[in-house]
């Protein structure tokens, strides 16, 4: 049996894109699938089905290890740009996420304020190497961790150690250290449950913005990852929550035999 897919890139994360229906044809559980067409050159597998009815498309992702990969807003993007349409709305994870084509391959996504947290407790958990992490409660579950030495931390043993919380982290973590960039903004690491080391993480930008404006006003911030810049900034008076913008890109279809 083979897939067809289209494979996608948002901000160095790497997908597979299937309609469910051809994911129902296929006839291998999803866990099984992702594993086996994702391998070690995807971080997921995004299935983009029609949603309910007088609704707008489902949007679901599965790790390349099988698990669930909640709300993944970089793999939004990717979905945003295969439709060829210059704005629009996927649900997923059960909310709703418009997005607006901004040209140039960058996809802006406005995130509602009633699905952001209010505020962020105030708490630490102690980490490996006696650095020290804050649970941010943004949809996946999140711990940011500030360093001073970004590029020779040993992120795998940090993450794990916060993984070890599991009276906080029951299901897992999505683990960002974070530190200042020289010209303002944030740069980043991300380990990722159920997939390791990524390039990029959508929703642990937004987690790093949160806290950063837990204690301040919001305004414009610049998360760098490796695979690249995400802006972000609270969304204009009247539409409320917040805006994240980031490129993507898109190839060609592929047939990936199962």
């Amino acid at each position: 049996m083979d897939l067809r897919c289209i494979p996608g890139e948002g901000l160095g994360n790497t997908f597979l894109l299937a309609l469910e229906g051809d994911v129902v044809r296929a006839g291998v559980a999803l866990p099984d699938l992702a594993s086996r067409a994702c391998g070690a050159d995807y971080d997921g597998l995004l299935i983009l089905g029609a949603g309910a009815p007088g609704g707008p498309p489902r949007l679901r992702v599965v790790n390349r290890d099988g698990s669930d990969g909640g709300t993944c807003l970089n793999g939004l993007r990717v979905a945003a740009l295969h439709s060829g349409e210059p704005r629009g709305e996927f649900e997923m994870g059960g909310r709703l996420i418009a997005w607006e084509d901004r040209g140039g391959g960058w996809i802006e996504l406005h995130l509602r304020a009633e699905d952001l947290p209010q505020e962020i407790p105030a708490r630490s958990l102690e980490l490996a190497g006696g650095l020290r992490g804050v649970p941010v409660p943004f949809w996946n579950p999140h711990c940011v961790v500030p360093v001073e030495d970004l590029d020779g931390l040993d992120l795998q043993a940090v993450a794990a150690s916060a993984a070890a919380h599991t009276e906080v982290f029951p299901d897992g973590v999505n683990l960002e250290a974070i530190t200042a960039r020289p010209e303002g903004g944030l740069r980043a690491r991300v380990y990722e449950r159920g997939v390791g080391e990524t390039r990029a993480c959508g929703s642990g930008a937004v987690a790093i913005a949160l806290l950063a404006w837990s204690d301040r006003a919001p305004s414009a911030l610049v998360v760098e990852m490796p695979g690249g810049p995400l802006a972000l900034a609270p969304a204009p008076p009247g539409r409320g929550g917040l805006l994240l913008a980031g490129p993507a890109s898109i190839g060609a279809a592929v047939v990936v035999e199962l």
